[in-house]
C-alpha cells in the first residue's frame, strides 16, 4: 500500500525547490495549503488565519484522510485485518511516497494506532492532546463519496470514517 500512513512535517522537503521557487516555498501558507490539498481536506481558515485541518494532522503519524474516506469507508474489515497483520511485524521505520520519509516509529503500534478509528469500541483516541479534525473538514470527502454513490461508480461507503473526530 502506498502511504498506508503518513507523517506531516512542519516544513516542506527540499525536493519542493525543484518545482517551486524559494519565495513561494517561504510563503507561510504554502506548506499548509499543499498538505491539505494533498490529503483532500478543505482550505478552511480559522479566525486567527490558521488552517485547522493542517494543525490537526501535522507532526503525527496518521492515516491520510483521503484513504480513510475512500478505502477504509468501503472495506473497514479488510483494512482492519490487514493492519492487524502489519502490527505483528517487527519494524522501526516506514517508507512512504509523500511528505516525510522514512518515518521513524518507536514500534509497529505507532502505525497501528493510526487505524484506531476502525476499532468497534473506539473508546481511546491516539493522543487526546492533539487537535481533532473537525467535522466540517470532512465535507469535501463527504461530497466526493456522495457523488460516487449517486453515480454508482464505486462501492458504497459502509463505515463512518469520521468516527472519533469532533
Amino acid at each position: 500500500s502506498t502511504d498506508a500512513v503518513v507523517y506531516i512535517p512542519d516544513s516542506p522537503s527540499p525536493l519542493f525547490s525543484t518545482y517551486f521557487d524559494a519565495d513561494t516555498i517561504r510563503e507561510p501558507e504554502f506548506w499548509p495549503r499543499t498538505v491539505l490539498q494533498s490529503v483532500f481536506l478543505p482550505l478552511r481558515k480559522d479566525d486567527g488565519g490558521r488552517y485547522p485541518g493542517y494543525e490537526a494532522i501535522r507532526g503525527r503519524v496518521l492515516r491520510a484522510p483521503i484513504l480513510r474516506g475512500f478505502n477504509d469507508a468501503r472495506a473497514p474489515e479488510l483494512t482492519k485485518r490487514w493492519i492487524d497483520t502489519v502490527g505483528q511485524w517487527n519494524f522501526d521505520r516506514v517508507i512512504t511516497s509523500h511528505f516525510a520519509s522514512p518515518i521513524g516509529v518507536s514500534s509497529p503500534q505507532t502505525v497501528t494506532s493510526a487505524f484506531a478509528f476502525l476499532n468497534a469500541d473506539n473508546a481511546i483516541r491516539v493522543d487526546d492532546n492533539l487537535p481533532p479534525i473537525a467535522c466540517q473538514d470532512w465535507e469535501l470527502l463527504d461530497g466526493l463519496n456522495d457523488f460516487i454513490a449517486a453515480n454508482k461508480i464505486g462501492a458504497p461507503a459502509t463505515f463512518n470514517y469520521r468516527q472519533d473526530y469532533k
